[in-house]
């Protein structure tokens, strides 16, 4: 049947028992509506294939809801100028599916990366190129993607299980990947990635105590003025080396047979992080030009939750004023190359923290240190999130138990208070009361005319 397609004329349409119904334009020929018994309704475009005319294609569109009827007539318009300049775009996707069954995952997932490219953070982007190389290329990299089956990624999934965390990301970089191909019809059907079970993750929150974080302050100071030997590797160390694989900044005179101070940059770096419990690369690619040391704030514009403004603590700012500014650098802690940040100080953190006895304490949890002390002090949850610059609040929920520590702390000093009232001698104080003086209205004596 023909008539206008719009949201009222397509929400109308009852699917058939049997076979579909159509629904065509009236105005734009060869656009319409397609309903499946099973209530499924999508838009599609139909026409003669050029040079062919009693040869008629099918192009769909997409499923109505996430398309809307004017977005799709703009799609449909643009496809049928297409044919009438002679091409026909479903014979080139049928194609596309044919190549795409002996195009293999690891020749389309490099197209993966590289449409991701401005998409995503540059430290995303290598995330997810070194979880193609360890992992997704080794096990389905030499696959066609039309054969890749749900046991294929099931299995590499489940190879993982010793690091559930790793393999969840694996399965989800495999998901996204082949939802991305499904977007460009180059693979049919179900997304073999969909119905993966992920294993459980636990959170992990460390918290430096006063004591701990005395014991991190002096190892600082010794790396800064005498040097410290390199920390024994460990193997989730090995593996974030991995996972990184781009050459490190130098620490001077943390790897050599004589101990030296270490790179000084990586130290106000690292004394940044624990005053401010910024994510390690907001404190390295700071420029100056988001530093405002006059009002105490510093706007960071590319950050995890986005546009950002940190308050800046007193001690911060003492650090900012004393860092010596690389002539040209937009840096604040630049890098061996002026013109680029530090890229990571994490070989001097491991042997601080290796000299402060802390193995088991990461670079991250000194963002959960930063909270915990603010919880200590009696901040609300409010202000800590805005300290640590997050955007939700549910970033800061998983704090909540510092607001039950401040208030037990509360709970303890007001019950001691009653407490020390309870047992204390009672006193009579006696209050005399004031005499009140009552002013009498003397009656003033009319004056008479004479």
């Amino acid at each position: 049947m023909r008539g206008k397609v719009t949201k009222r004329s397509v929400d109308a349409l009852k699917p058939k028992k049997a076979g579909d119904l159509f629904l065509w334009d009236r105005e734009t020929r060869g656009f319409g509506v397609r309903v499946k018994p099973s209530g499924a309704t999508s838009f599609m475009v139909a026409y003669y294939a050029p040079g062919l005319h009693l040869v008629r294609r099918r192009v769909t569109l997409g499923a109505y809801g996430p398309l809307t009827p004017d977005a799709a007539r703009t799609q449909a318009t643009a496809l049928l100028a297409r044919v009438a300049k002679g091409d026909d775009p479903a014979k080139e996707t049928a194609e596309g599916r044919r190549s795409a069954k002996e195009e293999t995952v690891a020749r389309l997932f490099e197209q993966y990366k590289e449409d991701g490219v401005g998409r995503r953070k540059p430290r995303t982007m290598e995330f997810y190129e070194s979880l193609g190389r360890l992992y997704i290329m080794p096990a389905l990299g030499h696959l066609p993607v039309a054969k890749v089956a749900a046991r294929d990624v099931a299995e590499l999934h489940r190879s993982l299980r010793k690091k559930p965390v790793t393999a969840n990301r694996v399965g989800k970089l495999v998901r996204s990947f082949f939802y991305w191909l499904a977007k460009r019809d180059l693979v049919t059907g179900k997304n073999p990635a969909k119905d993966i079970e992920w294993f459980p993750e636990q959170g992990r929150e460390r918290f430096l105590t006063v004591d701990e974080m005395a014991r991190l302050g002096s190892a600082v100071r010794i790396a800064e003025t005498v040097g410290l030997p390199p920390a024994p590797e460990h193997e989730d160390e090995l593996e974030k080396r991995k996972a990184h694989p781009k050459r490190r900044e130098p620490n001077a005179g943390m790897f050599k047979s004589e101990l030296q101070p270490a790179n000084p940059v990586a130290v106000a770096a690292l004394r940044f992080l624990m005053f401010t419990g910024w994510r390690e690369q907001e404190a390295l690619t700071l420029a100056w030009a988001d530093v405002d040391l006059g009002r105490g704030f510093a706007t960071l514009t590319d950050t995890k939750s986005r546009k950002s403004v940190r308050t800046l603590s007193a001690p911060a700012k003492e650090l900012l004023a004393g860092q010596v500014r690389v002539e040209g650098s937009p840096y604040v802690f630049p890098g061996r190359d002026p013109m680029k940040p530090l890229r990571e100080i994490q070989r001097l953190w491991y042997a601080a923290r290796a000299k402060a006895g802390l193995g088991d304490v990461r670079l991250h949890d000194l963002r959960h240190s930063v909270a915990s002390f603010a919880g200590g002090r009696g901040y609300s949850l409010f202000l800590i999130g805005k300290l640590l610059g997050h955007r939700d609040q549910r970033s800061t929920e998983r704090y909540a138990h510092l607001a039950d520590d401040i208030r037990k702390t509360m709970a303890d000093d007001v019950g001691e208070g009653i407490r020390e009232a309870m047992e204390a001698d009672p006193k009579v104080i006696s209050i005399k009361a004031k005499k009140t003086t009552r002013h009498k209205r003397s009656k003033a004596r009319p004056s008479g005319r004479r």
